[in-house]
């Protein structure tokens, strides 16, 4: 072999190593990939009728085309809303808002709030997050009628210290599901 041929199969071995060991590696996460997905996918379900069912104290729930309706022995006390708002800090917020029809008035009362996605600042905006703060369970009880929907010391919501604009993205979003 002459010398330009060893100096260029050490050229081609230079690429080769790296690409094969790019593509074993591309290779064993789409591998890994596709063997896990169900597996997470089931675990998603799981953790999100944990939830739904934490929301309303183990109530039923059945599925509807706006969201879940709630049952307690057969029958119906309220509904679970999918709401997203694009007004906070960093975007978007999706909540599940659980509410209850007071019949007579025509009233809906707020059950509980979980917020299910989010992009807001860690350490300030997550405290939305019930595993975070206890800021989101202020609106249990609250509806539209009763409550002034400004953040205190205006209105009756207490803000998140330094994530107002989060407050009051969640906050707006529930009002606006409440006035439907």
């Amino acid at each position: 072999m002459t010398t330009r041929m060893t100096s260029r199969l050490a050229t081609l071995m230079k690429i080769l190593k790296p690409m094969l060991l790019a593509l074993t590696c591309a290779f064993l996460l789409a591998f890994t990939h596709q063997i896990t997905q169900e597996t997470i996918q089931s675990n998603q379900r799981h953790y999100e009728e944990r939830v739904l069912r934490e929301m309303v104290n183990g109530a039923e729930l059945e599925k509807s085309i706006r969201g879940y309706n709630v049952f307690r022995k057969g029958i119906q006390i309220g509904t679970i809303e999918p709401f997203m708002t694009r007004r906070g800090y960093n975007g978007e917020i999706d909540l599940l808002i659980a509410l209850t029809l007071n019949s007579l008035t025509q009233d809906k009362e707020i059950i509980s709030v979980r917020v299910t996605h989010h992009e807001e600042t860690p350490g300030i905006g997550d405290k939305i997050e019930p595993n975070v703060s206890s800021w989101i369970h202020q609106f249990a009880g609250k509806s539209a009628r009763d409550t002034d929907w400004a953040l205190s010391p205006k209105g009756d919501i207490d803000a998140i210290s330094g994530a107002t604009i989060t407050s009051r993205a969640v906050t707006n979003a529930i009002a606006e599901v409440l006035s439907e």
